[in-house]
């Protein structure tokens, strides 16, 4: 998630936003393309040139496979751990091997089996096989710390439905119909393979390593950890073993640096102290950074949807409410103008690229009498309060934009700041409807390229609070059954008209979101950093192996 506006910069943008909406949403220039010509050196190194230092808004030391769902180190995880598969660079379809060199579905699908690598070892010198890999699911699945719901949605008796059946050579036993299991064990949440040692620094049989993995790692991936400084930086070094093997110009380590404040990232890019970082909060950095030849920014489309959760409850309880605050929405004005194209306008809830997202889903336009109409219908009287929460450095300049928004239609829009880790609770915690706000800023992005992934932990009303992340409340049955049938549906034509017919309801029958952009990538380098190819599916965690020196 961007992070990391300052206030000086919220106040600067937001005074943008008020001048824009109020001139009637003219748009200014959008940012462009890169200029042409050769491309001028990067700034001087100011270190060893395979040392790869890359700069992050923030990670938590958390290195279990089994709880970095919840807890994201993944910009660390993804290159230390790997699963049996991995999705192509740039594809958000088609996968290709890792611990599994190749695999066979059943007729049915309801039966999946690998053939696993041979000659990989752990860095703990532990060699890989079916057993080790069976073991480590069954560790994600049984520790319930967020990741193992990802395979765990479809092996719920983990110890039976795994089976190792040779050392070379591991099965799941389904039990129903999963055409697309093979994205599944492919995504980079949950499916990270641990050595089978982690056991022996086990607490006790609720910890099973856990508290050992907070500091420590033990997978088969290119860099293994090396050292790590909390609310600093992690250093990660090449694995001499790697079965992928090394080419002279990979880098030899990676240093993770934690930088919150976006411009920061953008001036230690530009002074040479970092060779890449995520992109700042603030669109005017991201042109910037566009705009200069000595960088690169991988503008490619992320599977990331940005929104404003809106509640089930209070006043906009009803349907009616909810359309009126998309109709006050000014989509044009805020891609345009305010984040100057550094994201994609939204297309309804579900992001481009996904499996079933309808090219003809009802995008709302801007009225604001129709906005004051529907509110009316609803019963909400002029003057009502409102109120939108965010965590600080994310969703505070689309509150400024919403607030003059709001006030055109007669009502009030309070804004409440939070830090990331309050935020987070209130958007998870049960809480009585006196204490809940009426909004939240919020992003998502699945797991695996499957409608059913998307939608279930944000719009099942199985996964309200404290169960996911369904923070309005929504209750929909329709939506609801669309779900729940949909992990099993191997019908690609009824998926499709199924999930054809939820994005109506969800975008414009009874609205659960007001969707604001897609995001982009959006990853800075220098231009002598080679190898980068984003997948949409990863949300800006990218891949460190293929990186290297030009």
């Amino acid at each position: 998630m961007r992070r990391g506006m300052t206030r000086r910069d919220f106040l600067q943008e937001a005074a943008l936003a008020t001048a824009v909406l109020g001139l009637g949403g003219d748009l200014l220039s959008a940012c462009g393309g890169a200029a042409t010509g050769s491309q001028p050196a990067p700034p001087a190194l100011k270190r060893d040139s395979l040392t790869l230092v890359y700069a992050v808004d923030n990670f938590t030391p958390d290195f279990d496979p089994a709880s970095y769902y919840v807890n994201s180190p993944a910009h660390l995880t993804r290159s230390m751990y790997e699963g049996l598969l991995s999705m192509k660079p740039g594809s958000a379809t088609e996968t290709q091997p890792a611990l599994a060199t190749s695999y066979q579905a059943s007729p049915d699908f309801a039966t999946w089996t690998f053939a696993i690598r041979q000659g990989v070892s752990f860095w703990d010198g532990t060699a890989l096989d079916a057993a080790a890999i069976k073991a480590a699911y069954v560790r994600s699945i049984r520790l319930a710390l967020g990741a193992g719901s990802v395979i765990g949605t479809f092996v719920s008796n983990p110890e039976q439905q795994i089976v190792a059946v040779d050392p070379a050579t591991l099965r799941f036993d389904l039990g129903q119909p999963v055409s697309y299991f093979n994205l599944v064990v492919a995504s980079i949440w949950g499916t990270g393979v641990n050595s089978p040692k982690v056991q022996q620094h086990s607490t006790g049989s609720s910890d099973q390593g856990h508290q050992w993995l907070q500091s420590n790692a033990a997978g088969t991936g290119p860099y293994m950890l090396d050292s790590v400084q909390p609310g600093n930086q992690a250093v990660l070094v090449q694995n001499p073993n790697y079965w992928g093997g090394w080419k002279a110009n990979q880098f030899k380590k990676v240093i993770i640096q934690q930088i919150p404040d976006g411009a920061a990232r953008r001036e230690a890019l530009q002074t040479g102290a970092i060779d890449m970082a995520v992109n700042s909060a603030n669109a005017q950095d991201t042109v910037a950074v566009i705009h200069d030849k000595r960088f690169n920014v991988a503008t490619r489309l992320a599977m990331w949807m940005e929104f404003i959760v809106l509640a089930n409850y209070g006043p906009l309880e009803k349907a009616e409410a909810r359309q009126a605050v998309n109709y006050l929405y000014p989509g044009k004005a805020y891609v345009s103008s305010i984040m100057k194209d550094t994201v994609a306008p939204a297309h309804g809830c579900f992001p481009r690229l996904m499996q079933t997202q309808d090219p003809n889903a009802y995008v709302f336009p801007t009225d604001i009498d129709k906005a004051k109409q529907l509110f009316a219908q609803a019963g909400v009287a002029p003057g009502t309060n409102f109120t939108y929460e965010y965590y600080t450095g994310y969703g505070n300049l689309l509150g400024a934009v919403m607030q003059v928004q709001f006030q055109k239609a007669g009502m009030v829009l309070k804004l409440v700041e939070k830090a990331f880790a309050a935020f987070n609770a209130d958007q998870t915690t049960f809480r009585p409807i006196s204490e809940r706000p009426h909004m939240f800023f919020w992003s998502w992005y699945p797991d695996y390229n499957q409608p059913a992934d998307y939608l279930y932990p944000i719009a099942n009303s199985a996964a309200v609070p404290p169960n996911g992340y369904n923070s309005g409340y929504y209750n929909n049955p329709t939506v609801d059954k669309a779900i729940n049938d949909g992990y099993f549906q191997p019908d690609q034509a009824k998926l499709q008209q199924t999930f054809t017919q939820v994005q109506d309801i969800i975008n414009r029958q009874d609205p659960m979101w007001v969707p604001v952009d897609q995001a982009y990538d959006n990853t800075y380098t220098r231009n002598d950093i080679g190898g980068l190819v984003p997948n949409p599916l990863t949300g800006g965690v990218e891949d460190l192996y293929p990186l290297h020196r030009l």
